[in-house]
């Protein structure tokens, strides 16, 4: 049975990437570095201040999984629909403070992101990683999923585990999400499938929240994704601090959904329209996302059997990495040659 940190279902990824970094690295030199350090101490911090005055029931549930460069990306495990959009409401509203504290006005860097989701143990797994070389002992025998899960199964976040190993999550989800973070821009933070299915029905459900729309960006092949297929990337409106010039001319020509033929601006919806089409395309052959929030109040997202049956082959598994091996041998019967051949 998985316990602690090692608890299945589905984990939501928040990517927040600095734009025109290198432009701004190369014609500011040494001036760039206090506005690096300010995007990698005080957006989190930001981010934990919303959190606690709006979203108390997230508190301390966001963390950091990754740094990669420019970008930060920050995961919590979701247990419904409302969990998903209030996660994604702290991390674009904090964009955009960001933004005006320390971007807007004093460089030509913007903000952009996007979000997708991973699912554990199936179709994603969670692995630790050790943190140092390590010399591997011969004289064990080793099955990497019994020692994988064994040590996932004993982490925390403060003690041994912190220190000797990095927790991170592989799969067909995590390809996806960064085919697809690859669409994203200041005006639109973009949305897996998964994401879009989770949000585009709470906000359908929720009376507050029916205002929102679901935007396209596009049905694009990515590769090494549903087997070449194109796929539909979606996205909602970034809040800024003012409509951009190409929101205000589509506004202005555009005939209400569709924005004509202005540059960067795509058609949206109303979420309750375009759920029958995430439906149908996650019900579609060879699909690999997945969603398992035990918590959601649509109850199609509740249960992914697929975790469920991952879940009860890995717990039959047991550790036997610290186990000598079996190092005898079948020595045949005693006396083998029979009593008539000479012995030494």
């Amino acid at each position: 049975m998985a316990v602690g940190l090692n608890e299945d279902g589905s984990i939501l990824f928040l990517s927040c990437d600095l734009q025109n970094s290198t432009q701004f690295k190369q014609k500011r030199e040494g001036e760039w570095i206090a506005t690096f350090l300010a995007f990698y101490s005080e957006f989190p911090s930001l981010l934990a201040n919303r959190i606690t005055e709006k979203y108390p029931d997230l508190k301390d549930r966001l963390s950091l999984w990754k740094a990669i460069g420019d970008e930060l990306i920050f995961s919590a495990q979701i247990q419904s629909e409302q969990e998903c959009s209030d996660a994604i409401d702290a991390w674009t509203a904090t964009m955009l403070e960001f933004e005006v504290q320390h971007l807007l006005e004093k460089t030509p860097m913007t903000l952009k992101g996007g979000a997708f989701l991973a699912t554990v143990p199936a179709p994603d797994r969670r692995v630790a990683i050790p943190r140092t070389v390590q010399i591997s002992d011969d004289g064990t025998q080793i099955d990497v999923q019994e020692t994988n899960e064994a040590t996932l199964n004993r982490a925390d976040t403060t003690g041994d585990f912190a220190i000797n190993f990095a927790m991170d999550y592989v799969g067909p989800s995590i390809d996806t999400g960064f085919r697809v973070l690859k669409f994203a821009a200041r005006s639109y933070f973009v949305l897996t499938v998964e994401v879009a299915h989770l949000l585009f029905k709470h906000y359908n459900d929720d009376r507050t929240k029916r205002d929102r729309v679901a935007y396209l960006l596009g049905t694009h092949s990515l590769k090494g994704v549903w087997g070449g297929r194109p796929y539909p990337v979606f996205a909602i409106a970034r809040p800024l601090e003012a409509d951009t010039p190409e929101q205000l001319l589509a506004k202005a020509f555009g005939d209400g959904d569709n924005p004509g033929l202005v540059t960067d601006e795509y058609p949206h919806r109303p979420p309750s329209q375009v759920l029958s089409a995430i439906e149908a395309y996650r019900s579609a052959d060879a699909w690999q996302g997945a969603i398992h929030a035990p918590n959601a109040h649509d109850p199609d997202f509740r249960n992914h059997q697929p975790v469920i049956d991952v879940r009860q082959y890995l717990d039959t598994l047991n550790d036997t990495s610290e186990d000598p091996l079996d190092t005898t041998e079948d020595q045949g019967e005693e006396d083998a040659v029979g009593d008539d051949l000479p012995h030494d």
